[in-house]
């Protein structure tokens, strides 16, 4: 499929804070779009990411910068990571973007 856009966005680090912080360099990302966490896992410990938590969830991101935004539930609520298993930064762990955004990029 031409033009077919599939962005993966690999953090640096996601903090355990309230609201999670995540840090992409040059993400690129506006505000409220929607991204979707995967591949986030606990075991194998070998490949263990943590933040296991965000597993397979989209979120809202808002409070950009250029390198990081916080994560919110599509109702608008801030995720609480307080509780959360540390990040790994290995390269496993990804945002991908979802929606009505991926859509349209996908049409240009």
């Amino acid at each position: 499929m031409a033009g077919f856009t599939d962005r993966h966005l690999i953090p640096t680090v996601i903090t355990t804070a309230n609201p999670v912080v995540v840090t992409i360099v040059a993400h690129g990302l506006v505000e409220d779009q929607r991204v979707r966490a995967t591949r986030f896992v606990v075991f194998p410990t070998d490949v263990a990411t943590g933040m296991e938590q965000l597993n397979d969830r989209d979120f809202v991101v808002q409070h950009l910068t250029t390198d990081t935004f916080e994560l919110f539930d599509v109702e608008g609520k801030p995720i609480d990571g307080s509780g959360y298993t540390a990040f790994v930064s290995n390269g496993l762990g990804q945002f991908t973007l979802t929606g009505p955004d991926l859509d349209y990029e996908n049409e240009i």
